[in-house]
């Protein structure tokens, strides 16, 4: 089927002629930032910590999915493993937590396991907003947050596209989308599959349908949502053979089959009068997986969770010069039988928070200065496990118990010396509870960790020239609830386990984002880059020692070139080493990271009527074969052919 609709495509070739090319561009006519437009947009000194990847750059760099899209923005860390999650993906050091998710500013609790299933031809553009300082993007918790905005259609646009590629990987798209005076729609479908690396049980299939839309009701009220569903197996990939991966990893035959998703979401904004906005959102997600795991004895599990979200957000514009914003966030998620390392046991946890920032301007200088108040409430809660069974938890089930209120508190400034040239400073302070019965080694309670965040930095940008980000960051994580390293037995179902304990991490470091303005009208570079410090101080330790399982570099550069009618794409990214114990089989540290990934797209495109690309994309060119996660390491250089047809 992939290739009749492969050789359909290129069937619509046309021949040469004139056409429009599409561009990396850098800046543009600056939006004005009007809050009663955007009631829950976060506060604009966070700019500075803040990167976007575009619908272009996607498209150019020929990602696949979510993950994928987000690889080359500013210290981006993508660890890829063969377990339940497929990938984690950090910035800054930023794991244990890790980044949350929102779609169109809906926060989702649940996603890392949807973002390496998320077709990136859905997204118009990522943004990645690195502090903890985002109050208004849902229950961000103290980590920072990736938002994914839907795709839209300027102009009535419909685009067909399919790829193959090694390991007998294939894909296929459709969508359409238009927008009007009144209103905007985007409806599309996608089709993909891999068999991956032989004899690593690693085959994967995914269909998914979407559809995204917005109007404007009246002349007051304005309507957009999104729905997406997805569906498919996932074989859960062996570690490498003679690696140094758990053995009881490698001759495991583990899959998701089926599995299927589904999310729709909603947002009215409501202009009360011209002082005063109301903003509502809402929004429920589904995810249904069947685990099964073949031994000599099939185990299974349903590994089902969903959740709903609903937002409140007030603007009231008090003065010319000054914005007050108030809300109200709810959020309820519900695992009936527990998931990954939770299965066995009902999970059912309730979250309610409070938000109030104010905005003021005095002529250049922007202050920003919010609160917020979130609270959990465990309907029921357990420990981890990794256990099949469910025996090996770390504590018991909790029940019907409120866990303590959680303060985090913000205040920044934004400063425009020119049209040109901003500076920016940011500072964020909150609270993370631990899990609710949990315990230390010693076997006391676990504190809530403290965290600490300051970003600072310049902004120089012209047309001419391009965009340059200057940025330093602070991070101390007092009390962080982190695993030990000791191995602790369960002394009444004898499951080994490791307990948790309140450790305090500190970061620091330097953040470059540059990118030029095309270059003779052909070529547009740019460079990222984040050096850091991050240093770890144990339970019971009076100093600290450096946080092994954290990269001190992580740089990305690369160009887009456009001459007539080729274009030529070319991406590199480096991450310094670094070394962790997880999966390991003789439980000691191992050394990862330390690898140069470069990728390339090369292009053509046809059609004096029709917008027809034909292009070529190779991954890991210098067939590197790095390790982000013991025993897990990737598989080498890939070739992808494709087409893509626009009319």
């Amino acid at each position: 089927m992939k290739y009749l609709l492969l050789s359909t495509l290129l069937f619509c070739i046309a021949a040469h002629a004139e056409r429009t090319v599409a561009t990396i561009t850098v800046s543009g006519t600056k939006p004005v930032r009007n809050l009663l437009q955007t009631p829950s947009a976060e506060s604009a000194s966070l700019e500075i910590a803040t990167s976007t990847v575009d619908r272009e750059e996607i498209k150019k760099q020929n990602a696949a999915t979510l993950t994928e899209a987000m690889n080359f923005a500013p210290g981006i860390h993508t660890e890829t493993r063969g377990r339940k999650y497929k990938n984690f993906t950090s910035f800054r050091g930023q794991i244990y937590p890790y980044p949350t998710y929102a779609m169109n500013g809906l926060w989702q609790r649940e996603f890392n396991e949807i973002s390496y299933m998320l077709p990136a031809s859905q997204i118009e553009k990522v943004d990645i907003v690195r502090s903890s300082g985002t109050l208004l993007m849902g229950l961000a918790d103290i980590t920072g947050v990736i938002n994914v905005l839907p795709k839209k259609h300027e102009t009535p646009t419909t685009m067909i596209e399919g790829e193959i590629g090694t390991f007998n990987t294939w894909r296929t798209g459709v969508s359409h989308g238009e927008s009007t005076s009144n209103g905007w729609y985007t409806v599309g479908a996608n089709a993909n599959a891999t068999d991956g690396p032989s004899g690593r049980n690693a085959a994967e299939r995914t269909e998914s349908v979407y559809a995204q839309g917005g109007a404007q009701l009246n002349d007051r009220l304005q309507f957009e949502g999104q729905l997406f569903a997805i569906q498919g197996s996932r074989e859960i990939m062996t570690p490498d053979p003679d690696g140094p991966a758990l053995n009881s990893f490698k001759n495991r035959e583990e899959e998701y089959e089926p599995f299927d998703a589904i999310s729709v979401s909603g947002k009215l904004t409501f202009e009360q009068t011209p002082t005063a906005t109301l903003e509502l959102s809402a929004g429920y997600s589904e995810r249904n997986y069947q685990y099964i795991r073949h031994d000599d004895t099939t185990k299974n599990a349903n590994e089902d969770d969903y959740e709903y979200s609903l937002q409140l957000m007030q603007a009231l514009q008090l003065s010319d010069a000054n914005t007050l914003r108030l809300g109200a966030v709810y959020n309820h998620w519900v695992s009936p039988e527990g998931k990954r390392i939770y299965v066995g046991q009902r999970q059912d946890v309730e979250t309610y928070a409070l938000v109030l920032v104010d905005e003021h301007q005095f002529d250049k200088l922007t202050l920003d200065a919010g609160i917020r108040v979130m609270r959990d409430y465990y309907n029921e809660y357990s420990g981890t496990s990794f256990n099949i069974q469910g025996n090996g938890r770390d504590f018991d089930t909790v029940k019907n118990e409120w866990g303590d209120p959680l303060l985090t508190a913000t205040l920044g400034a934004k400063y425009e010396i020119n049209s040109n040239v901003t500076f920016y400073a940011h500072i964020a302070g909150g609270e993370r509870s631990a899990d609710p019965g949990a315990l230390s080694v010693t076997g006391t309670a676990l504190g809530n960790e403290t965290r600490l965040m300051i970003d600072a930095g310049v902004k120089f940008e012209t047309p001419d020239i391009g965009l340059l980000k200057l940025g330093a960051f602070y991070t101390l994580r007092k009390d962080a609830v982190t695993k030990t390293k000791q191995l602790t037995t369960n002394t009444v179902t004898g499951n080994e386990f490791y307990l948790s304990d309140n450790q305090d991490i500190t970061q620091y470091g330097l953040e470059l984002e540059t990118r030029s303005a095309p270059i003779g009208g052909i070529a547009t570079l740019f460079l990222n880059a984040t050096l850091m410090e991050s240093r770890f101080k144990a339970a019971g330790t009076d100093s600290y020692g450096d946080y092994v399982e954290i990269p001190d570099l992580i740089l990305s550069g690369g160009m887009y070139t456009q001459i007539d009618r080729f274009d030529f794409n070319l991406f590199g990214k480096y991450v310094s080493d670094y070394s962790n114990s997880r999966f390991a089989q003789d439980k000691e540290q191992h050394k990862l990271g330390d690898y140069l990934e470069l990728n390339a797209t090369i292009g053509y495109t046809l059609g004096k009527k029709y917008n027809t690309r034909v292009y070529t994309s190779v991954a890991n060119l210098l067939d590197d074969e790095y390790s982000t996660v013991v025993g897990w390491s990737d598989p080498g250089t890939e070739y992808r052919i494709g087409i893509q047809h626009e009319f």
